[in-house]
């Protein structure tokens, strides 16, 4: 039996309202991919079902649900528009993010109602970060940020200057206003997404809007006793928030197949059969395993969290190599289908061809990285040294 059916009745109907969703949401992911961004209908029906809520405190009018629950409807949704399953999966985590600051930054981010929309952006270049009384002054150009188009509020983050070795990353919440976006954002996959730059000049940030990454991603931060009952505010986060990826893969994978299964099927492919048969039975075989990696992390996350507990060394290093795997086998199975798809596969009107995109750009991100992974499994079990999961690197 799937270990799913043992969650909470809340976390099916949840995962439910995702699933009455897919079929707008199919018809409008080619103009989403063409927009570059997803449109304000369909993040209307997400807060409206409360899709993006999912992170929000309990206190604040959120859903508050469990981790499982955040990916399980991000998979979903992605099988219809990846770009919309990672609205779901990964903007919409950054609300655990606000639930772990001090309270009075919760209390105002939340102010106007749970429905807002958190944007991020860590990779930055030409950045300027100075002390000053009282706070902070910024400038810089930061990248990557998913969903900025909707955003409510923005995070960067970058290092502190005034550790002489640049080794403690700060958190600089912002308004949305403090920023202003600059597109850049033309790539070949995961367009949707609208994941564009953000350039601030001169911006200054009041202390009580600065946070350390490590003492806000690691166990029991500022925020976890003002959300006493959800353990995405008071686990150490690094292990849930590397892992959320896995959702919209296996949920995109899932889509590219049943498109595929749906062109094969109307083709007169009498003398293939045999070969088709057999590769469409080990792309099927490959996806069934992804699943029981998936549902082995979200069991090993969710399990740890109700117990309030962090991973231990071998079960991180596990849990990068699983979810790295699970990804290469998506791609995989994918792949193949596309190259028995033939040219099939090559014109836009194909969801196909969409899915394989995504597909690439999202195996490309370093949370599923395979060499890093890869390696810090490997060297656990020779060396048995002490893995850090902030900074991927091993204790001397």
């Amino acid at each position: 039996m799937d270990w799913m059916t043992n969650l909470s009745l809340e976390h099916h109907e949840t995962c439910d309202r995702a699933r009455k969703l897919l079929g707008v949401w199919r018809a409008r992911a080619a103009e989403t991919e063409q927009a570059r961004c997803v449109s304000q209908q369909t993040v209307a029906e997400l807060l409206a079902e409360g899709l993006m809520q999912l992170f929000v405190p309990g206190r604040y009018g959120g859903l508050q649900r469990d981790w499982p629950t955040l990916v399980e409807t991000s998979r979903i949704a992605a099988r219809a528009c990846p770009s919309t399953g990672w609205m779901i999966g990964l903007v919409g985590s950054h609300a655990a993010i606000v639930g772990r600051l001090p309270p009075v930054c919760q209390e105002q981010v939340f102010a106007d109602g749970p429905g807002q929309i958190i944007a991020t952006a860590s990779v930055s270049k030409e950045v300027s970060i100075l002390k000053q009384d009282g706070g902070f002054r910024i400038g810089g150009t930061w990248r990557f940020s998913s969903g900025i188009d909707h955003a409510n509020w923005v995070i960067v983050s970058g290092k502190d200057p005034r550790d002489a070795s640049f080794g403690q990353t700060l958190m600089f919440m912002l308004r949305r206003d403090q920023v202003r976006v600059e597109d850049a954002w033309h790539v070949a996959g995961m367009c949707g997404t609208g994941s564009k730059d953000l350039r601030l000049t001169d911006v200054f940030v009041s202390d009580a809007w600065v946070v350390s990454q490590s003492e806000c991603f690691g166990p029991a931060p500022a925020g976890a006793r003002h959300n006493p009952d959800g353990y995405l505010f008071d686990v150490e986060f690094i292990p849930y928030l590397g892992s959320l990826h896995i959702g919209p893969v296996l949920g995109c994978a899932e889509g590219a197949y049943d498109d595929c299964i749906t062109v094969l099927r109307n083709r007169d492919a009498a003398k293939a059969r045999p070969l088709l048969l057999e590769r469409l039975a080990e792309s099927a075989a490959q996806l069934s395993c992804a699943r029981h990696l998936y549902h082995a992390i979200a069991l090993l996350l969710h399990g740890a969290g109700v117990a309030g507990r962090s991973l231990s060394v071998q079960e991180l290093v596990t849990l990068k190599r699983d979810r790295a795997y699970l990804v290469r086998l998506c791609v995989q199975a994918v792949q193949r289908l596309v190259q028995q798809m033939g040219t099939a596969a090559i014109f836009e009107a194909s969801p196909v061809q969409r899915h394989w995109r995504d597909l690439q750009v999202m195996a490309s991100h370093l949370d599923v990285n395979w060499d890093t992974a890869m390696l810090a499994y490997g060297d656990f079990v020779l060396d048995q040294r002490q893995y850090d999961p902030v900074t991927n690197g091993y204790c001397a």
